[in-house]
């Protein structure tokens, strides 16, 4: 029953992803159509201070939410898991409360001084009404992950964005006309209603399910302690990290200008890269991210009654399928990504740099599961260490390279930072668990499966006249096939036989 209830959750969350990230891509295409890739890195900017803000008024929450009540409810005791939740409620009050405080009170200053545009101070304003109700929604969508019910998770995450898309939409109709700044005003205010009407829906399910639920109260002393030892380590982590993420996103747009760009490319090559490049580069990771995000709570409750053998198997297999499935992906980036970021964006440029930063996605990748593991293995702090590390080398790579070499610096910096947290990561899995690697199946067939498919799609595709969609999706499903059939007669994967009983 629970391996049904597993792999259903699974389709379920893979499902909702691929959705979201479709909905976020095309809603993406959109607005670069409506505000250019000028307004896009205009709102980036004011989302890297709002994304520090939301951190404060959220970290730690989720990961204690869904570790306490996975394994309190695996224990059998629904009580604590309920005193868990409240607690995170209270917690999740004094912190966004705090943090919307600083957005508001900050807004003048960081937009005059920090983010050297004062176009987006009323944007921060505006989006500091939308972190009370962040925070509630984080507890109770990692309550929904914990008792294995992600589809009250999945369809809030669908409505916020349809919310958030249709709020824009009527408020483009008043403020588009008023320039960049009024435009980024209209997208906070999507983001706002979007976060309270998601609330107000998520709350209303978490009650139903409680009301079905028997269980005495318990005292909420214990809880407390449990709830604070996971969430404020974390959060404190989660802050100093997101900081220098925010730093990061300053650096960029300014380390273009001292490289000779005016500010209007500067924001033009930041918006292009942040909000239109990676988007899609991480768009197939939607079946990794739906599939990790379910490893979390599993692997919590199997430590919590010693299933160490079964978490070590599960380790090896998701590392192993990982890489199965972003070599290919992959290799149709850099065959088809100039088709592709013309078909999305309808600009040869996010094409060109989709080719460039296809070999990352292995990478991101691998270090998106490999976090899962290692925070269903009570490593959360190790998993902000590494991402700590990669933010400061980031930091100090973007002050360094992009004066000097402007978008080639900021690539190298990708790579780089990338490699080494992925790098960090995957060596802590591989001391905390019993993992057995094989250099030939796990990355050597492979990619010479994927290189071999990738160069016959190629090949294929040379005199095609079709639009460019058409050519990624007929050349994607080329390459998918000789890549399967590759891995076949390599040994890779193995078709089952059933065999006859005499």
């Amino acid at each position: 029953m629970k391996r049904k209830q597993f792999i259903r959750n699974i389709f379920i969350l893979t499902a909702g992803s691929v959705i979201l990230r479709l909905i976020a891509i095309g809603f993406s295409a959109w607005l670069s159509r409506k505000i250019g890739s000028e307004g896009m890195g205009l709102f980036q900017l004011i989302f890297s201070v709002y994304s520090l803000a939301s951190t404060i008024a959220t970290s730690g929450i989720y990961l204690a939410v869904t570790r306490l009540v996975s394994e309190e409810i695996g224990k059998g005791s629904y009580s604590k898991a309920n005193d868990a939740m409240r607690v995170c409620m209270i917690y999740g009050v004094v912190v966004s409360t705090a943090a919307s405080a600083f957005l508001w009170f900050g807004a003048p200053y960081i937009g005059t001084h920090i983010l050297q545009d004062a176009r987006t101070i009323k944007s921060m304003k505006v989006l500091a009404a939308a972190l009370p109700f962040m925070a509630f929604s984080c507890s109770l969508r990692g309550y929904f992950f914990a008792i294995r019910q992600v589809w009250k998770t999945n369809s809030s995450q669908i409505m916020e964005q349809l919310i958030r898309i249709m709020v824009v939409s009527i408020a483009f109709q008043f403020v588009l006309p008023k320039g960049l700044e009024w435009s980024c005003v209209g997208i906070a205010l999507g983001s706002v209603g979007g976060e309270a009407l998601t609330f107000f829906y998520t709350f209303a399910l978490y009650l139903r399910d409680k009301h079905k639920r028997e269980f005495v109260p318990e005292k909420v002393g214990a809880t407390a302690k449990n709830v604070l030892n996971i969430a404020v380590p974390v959060a404190l982590s989660s802050y100093l990290k997101e900081a220098l993420v925010t730093i990061e996103n300053i650096l960029i747009p300014r380390g273009f200008r001292k490289y000779g760009a005016d500010s209007a490319l500067a924001l033009s090559q930041y918006g292009m890269m942040s909000a239109m490049v990676m988007p899609i580069l991480n768009f197939p990771a939607a079946l990794i991210t739906s599939f990790s995000s379910l490893l979390v709570p599993e692997v919590a409750e199997w430590r919590a009654t010693g299933k160490e053998q079964e978490i070590d198997r599960l380790t090896g297999q998701v590392l192993r399928v990982t890489l199965l499935f972003a070599l290919p992906v992959s290799a149709v980036f850099i065959c088809f990504g100039v088709q592709l970021g013309s078909a999305v964006y309808g600009n040869a440029e996010v094409g060109q740099m989709l080719w460039i930063m296809a070999p990352l996605t292995p990478i991101l990748y691998l270090d998106t599961v490999a976090d899962a593991l290692l925070k269903g293995m009570d490593e959360q702090l190790s998993v902000l260490r590494y991402s700590i590390i990669d933010s400061c080398l980031s930091v100090l790579l973007l002050y360094t390279l992009l004066p000097l070499f402007g978008l080639q610096g900021y690539i190298t910096v990708l790579f780089f930072t990338s490699f080494v947290n992925a790098s960090l990561s995957i060596s802590r899995l591989t001391q905390v668990t019993r993992i057995r690697f094989s250099f030939g199946d796990w990355i050597g067939k492979p990619l010479l499966a994927a290189a071999l498919a990738g160069a016959v799609a190629l090949l294929i595709s040379r005199n095609w006249t079709f639009s460019p969609a058409w050519q990624v999706a007929i050349g994607g499903i080329i390459l998918a096939v000789i890549y399967g059939g590759a891995l076949l007669a390599l040994g890779i994967i193995r078709v089952p036989v059933k065999r006859r009983v005499s």
